[in-house]
């Protein structure tokens, strides 16, 4: 299980850069398919010779002192900035994504420096303590075969 874990982690690190990366132009695809809006048409302003009902003898209707023009942004720019800060924010969320999965995989390749250290140093760790048995393992046998010599030879 274990060691299925890294190659599976590195699998889905490259699979999520590629796709990052697949996001980019997919967010410029969309942008450039989006259907424009259609431009609203203004009404003509009404003539001045129409009839129009004097509005300065009723007190509660507004007077043109009292008119202010009202504050209003272009549908078409603001739709446009909409876009554009979508788009803005569709790219920065492509880059934050990218770097997260560069960090990760620095991450990963440096746990993997980590970890190939580690086996090295428990091989060396291995061998030196194999060496060391094989050692007193001749000891112990060049003992016993002086032990048997001395007991073979006959006491004076």
């Amino acid at each position: 299980m274990k060691k299925l874990l890294l190659p599976l982690i590195i699998l889905l690190l490259i699979i999520g850069y590629f796709m990052s990366r697949d996001s980019d132009d997919s967010v410029g695809d969309a942008y450039d398919k989006m259907e424009k809006p259609a431009i609203e048409e203004t009404q003509p302003a009404p003539d001045s010779d129409s009839t129009m009902p004097d509005s300065s003898s009723d007190p509660t209707m507004p007077q043109e002192s009292d008119d202010v023009a009202p504050t209003t942004t272009d549908p078409q720019t603001s739709d446009s900035t909409l876009m554009d800060d979508t788009e803005d924010a569709a790219r920065d969320a492509g880059d934050a994504v990218r770097d997260a999965a560069e960090d990760a995989g620095d991450v990963v390749k440096d746990a993997a420096d980590d970890a190939g250290d580690a086996l090295k140093d428990a091989g060396d760790a291995t061998k030196d303590a194999a060496e060391d048995a094989a050692d007193k393992a001749k000891e112990a046998w060049d003992d016993l075969k002086d032990k048997a010599k001395s007991e073979d030879e006959p006491q004076q």
